[in-house]
């Protein structure tokens, strides 16, 4: 038995299969405004690193 006052261990989440994870993960990106085409990616990445001469 749990001592009084300990606090209650939380559910395991239920197990997303791996196509369920994916479109949750995209849904997601979507809500937040991502960029799906990699260009603010290439932009962002373009300002950090040296272009070889």
């Amino acid at each position: 038995m749990a001592k009084a006052g300990a606090p209650k261990k939380p559910k395991p989440k239920e197990k997303l299969t791996d196509k369920e994870q994916s479109e949750r993960f995209k849904q997601t990106a979507r809500e937040l405004g991502t960029d799906e085409s990699g260009k603010e990616f290439e932009n962002a990445f373009a300002k950090i690193v040296r272009r070889p001469k």
